[in-house]
């Protein structure tokens, strides 16, 4: 991916005019969101200027070993900033609670992948064809001849592989590999990603994982493919709901299965959906259609419903929009 000589050069010039920096993301954080936000903090502390990383939730466990990711606060320690940088976000109301911090910044840039719900920010650096928003900040730091320590490349290259399924989702693309050889060049740790991310799961999370296999449900002859989570199911196994981060795509590899839904009930009456679907079916679409978002093959939404209800809604939704496709 390129980006403009211009958008670059009114990034260089915001960041090189603000003294004071804000930097934030969605609430529920994953790896693109978390190592962007990251990187782009470590990136401010070598060139001098203050600033803090604001997120509604702390770390997941799998993202606990990130670089500087102990300094994460949900509640700023100043009145107002220069300059707001928002990474991975689609839409102001996903910064959650840290929201009104951002309201005082002079200035917001936002960098990002999704299809925008609402455009926020002064100076936008967007590309939705972009696998990750850790590809975007990558590319705009190499144009503007930032250096990229070992700790920065790793938060980046944790966003992209995050983001691509360690490279077997279909936004694995030439520049998604080739972004994060650089990376691998410039001293990210792939094997230490490797092994937090995907390769270490707490007993209470693969015993909610059987939990979720065993009591699957499929419809339109095997190709939709569902299973939810009680929050009666999370106290028993003592699970969280981070410790469900990859439970939807375990659904999608079964052969038979295009679309795949995780429904997940942390609080009672607080609904999380995560779905997925293969080829051409852009669930996307249908998340928006209730208040979420995301990518066409990736996406989500949240619900102040009963679980059994958001089931049924969601499901006879899916079944319809399958069966006219």
């Amino acid at each position: 991916m390129n980006i403009s000589i211009e958008l670059a050069e009114a990034f260089k010039e915001e960041v090189g005019k603000a003294t004071s920096i804000l930097i934030g993301t969605h609430l529920n954080p994953d790896g693109d969101a978390l190592g962007s936000a990251l990187a782009f903090s470590l990136y401010m502390d070598s060139i001098g200027k203050f600033n803090e990383v604001m997120c509604h939730h702390s770390a997941p466990r799998n993202l606990a070993f990130l670089p500087k990711v102990g300094e994460v606060k949900q509640v700023a320690s100043r009145e107002s900033y220069d300059l707001g940088v928002i990474l991975d976000l689609d839409a102001m109301d996903r910064l959650g609670r840290t929201e009104p911090f951002f309201s005082t910044c002079k200035r917001i840039i936002v960098i990002d992948h999704h299809i925008p719900h609402d455009a926020p920010g002064d100076l936008r650096i967007v590309d939705v064809d972009a696998p990750a928003t850790a590809v975007i900040l990558t590319r705009l730091l190499q144009q503007i001849g930032a250096h990229i320590t070992p700790d920065m490349a790793t938060c980046l290259l944790t966003g992209i592989v995050t983001d691509t399924g360690s490279f077997r989702f279909r936004n694995t693309t030439p520049d998604a590999l080739s972004t994060s050889a650089y990376l691998l060049e410039q001293g990210g740790d792939l094997n230490q990603i490797s092994e937090e991310v995907f390769q270490s799961k707490p007993l209470s999370g693969a015993k909610l994982l059987g939990h979720v296999l065993n009591t699957m449900k499929l419809a339109s002859k095997d190709r939709l493919a569902w299973s939810s989570i009680s929050f009666e199911d999370f106290t028993r196994t003592g699970a969280k709901d981070e410790d469900t981060e990859g439970f939807v795509n375990e659904i999608l590899f079964i052969t038979s299965v295009q679309i795949a839904v995780m429904l997940r009930e942390p609080k009672p009456g607080k609904v999380r959906v995560s779905i997925r679907s293969r080829g051409n079916f852009d669930v996307a679409e249908i998340a928006r259609e209730f208040g979420g978002g995301g990518h066409k093959n990736a996406a989500g939404c949240v619900f102040d419903l009963p679980l059994q209800e958001v089931e049924d809604r969601l499901i006879r939704r899916l079944k319809d929009c399958w069966e006219s496709s």
